[in-house]
């Protein structure tokens, strides 16, 4: 009996054990929250690590899913990935809420989730105050189109009216651009993704990194050696003046009496 206690202790101290570690797995889940409110933007984030050789690889077909994800509007907007002593990439998409959820899925699948974060902007004012731009200008644009029609042959009348209604067209495409990035944020979301091998390397990894920076690292040492020495050299020497000009004076003083 008490050693199926202790079998069954060891058993439970290993599986707590194989799962702790530099990092715990975190479960994929997004935050959405807009039920009662339409005018919310969310700006979603998630870190995940994996192997080094799995880094490119997953790079590609994150990419790769969201250039075919046409259903959910996904359109890639920035990535990059760089190599050498760090491997990391990073990935930025905007698309449809379950194109997101799709994104993180296959994110969290194929990599180990360490962190994750969600934004939530409230676009309710800027919507409001974009609208009543939009309606003051185009109630003002149908003003100035029902003048230039009673303008008749008035050609300066004419002239007046047919630039404002220029100016007026300019201000309502720009006002109406910058309502349609609203709608954008609004409709779609931001999901910004960031790859690394972080506490996925191997015990030998950072030896390996170590011996191939050993002969920069000598170098770059000699030279800050070489510079400190040039820094130090002149206030040595003025050491070693003063010391010999003191020790000078002090037998002097020293001999001075016996002189006498």
């Amino acid at each position: 009996m008490k050693k199926n206690v202790f079998a069954g202790a060891v058993l439970l101290l290993l599986a707590a054990c194989g799962k702790s570690g530099p990092y715990q797995a975190l479960e994929t889940r997004v935050i959405d929250e807009r039920k009662g409110n339409e005018f919310l933007a969310y700006e979603h984030s998630i870190d995940v690590a994996t192997n080094q050789a799995q880094i490119q690889p997953l790079y590609e077909k994150v990419i790769a899913a969201c250039k075919a994800d046409t259903e959910n509007a996904c359109l890639l907007l920035d990535s990059s990935i760089a190599s050498g002593r760090y491997v990391h990439a990073r990935i930025s998409l905007r698309a449809k809420p379950a194109g997101i959820k799709k994104m993180m899925a296959l994110v969290g699948k194929d990599g180990e989730v360490t962190s994750q974060g969600t934004k939530v902007e409230d676009l309710g004012r800027p919507v409001l105050d974009s609208r009543k731009r939009l309606d003051m200008l185009r109630q003002y644009q149908a003003q100035l189109q029902e003048l230039e029609k009673r303008a008749g042959k008035d050609v300066d009348a004419l002239i007046k009216v047919s630039k404002e209604l220029a100016t007026v067209q300019a201000e309502l495409e720009q006002a109406t651009a910058a309502d349609a990035v609203l709608m954008q944020r609004i409709a779609t979301d931001l999901l910004n993704v960031a790859i690394s091998a972080e506490g996925k390397q191997s015990f030998w990894t950072p030896v390996q990194r170590s011996l191939g920076n050993f002969t920069d690292n000598l170098s770059e040492g000699f030279a800050n050696a070489i510079t400190a020495l040039a820094y130090m050299l002149p206030w040595l020497l003025a050491f070693v003046l003063l010391f010999l000009l003191g020790r000078k004076g002090w037998r002097r003083l020293r001999g001075a009496p016996g002189k006498r």
